[in-house]
């Protein structure tokens, strides 16, 4: 039966542990890092679906791990922290934490806000760190697979990895420019970022949207650049917008 794996990381071990039998205590396997290399070979070996990260004093490693996890892993990260951190706080999340929770917190609040960023995610297969499903399209951003209603897509590379930008900032328009600068390493002008991936999306759209002329994941933002949105289509609601 497949499980859920959830990363904590914090310097206090006893903070660590105490997260560590909250969420054990919901039969989810959990594994402790105490350190930041510990943490990043964790990430690196066996891939959490989660990560929960507790920020300690001013001036600690775990403030600047925030974007090292953010680049090895898509999974949703909640950063635990106090009163008097809302800068680090806000740092965090800039560097790409999806959400945050105050000590003390309760079981109940710190449980729902975890919950919360899986469904968010649409982790519908515990177990497997990367894995999304979203009605009718499922994604593996590890094994660099897509699949729509069971078939597999091919994809080419760039398109692959325009998805997989896309889908990692869920929910966030990226711009044209810092698009092209993920995919293809440089920086060119707005205009022409726009051009370059003008025939990307179109040819991605064709292969994962249910109506691409209509899309419901990949999505413009006029004069800006694209979004993700993860809108679900089950079966009932792809024949209801076909008929």
């Amino acid at each position: 039966m497949p499980v859920t794996t959830i990363l904590v990381i914090d310097s206090d071990k006893r903070i660590a542990d105490r997260m560590a039998e909250i969420l054990q205590a919901e039969e989810l396997v959990t594994s402790i890092a105490t350190e930041g290399e510990e943490a990043l070979r964790q990430l690196n070996e066996e891939p959490p679906d989660a990560v929960v990260l507790g920020l300690g004093p001013p001036g600690s490693w775990e403030h600047d791990l925030c974007r090292e996890i953010r680049e090895r892993t898509i999974a949703p990260l909640l950063v635990v922290g106090k009163r008097g951190q809302e800068f680090a706080l806000a740092r965090s999340l800039n560097a790409g934490a999806d959400a945050h929770i105050l000590k003390p917190f309760t079981t109940r609040i710190f449980l729902s806000q975890l919950y919360a960023l899986l469904r968010r995610v649409g982790l519908f297969r515990p177990g497997h760190a990367g894995q999304f499903d979203i009605g009718r399209l499922a994604i593996n951003v590890f094994r660099r697979e897509v699949r729509v209603e069971g078939r597999p897509v091919d994809l080419t590379p760039t398109e692959f990895e325009i998805l997989r930008c896309l889908l990692n900032n869920s929910g966030r328009p990226l711009t044209y420019r810092s698009l092209v600068r993920q995919v293809q390493g440089y920086d060119c002008s707005s205009e022409e970022a726009r051009k370059l991936l003008k025939v990307h999306i179109y040819n991605l759209r064709k292969k994962i949207e249910p109506l691409p002329e209509k899309p419901a994941h990949i999505l413009n933002v006029r004069g800006f650049g694209y979004l993700f949105e993860r809108r679900r289509f089950n079966r009932e609601t792809l024949n209801q917008t076909l008929s």
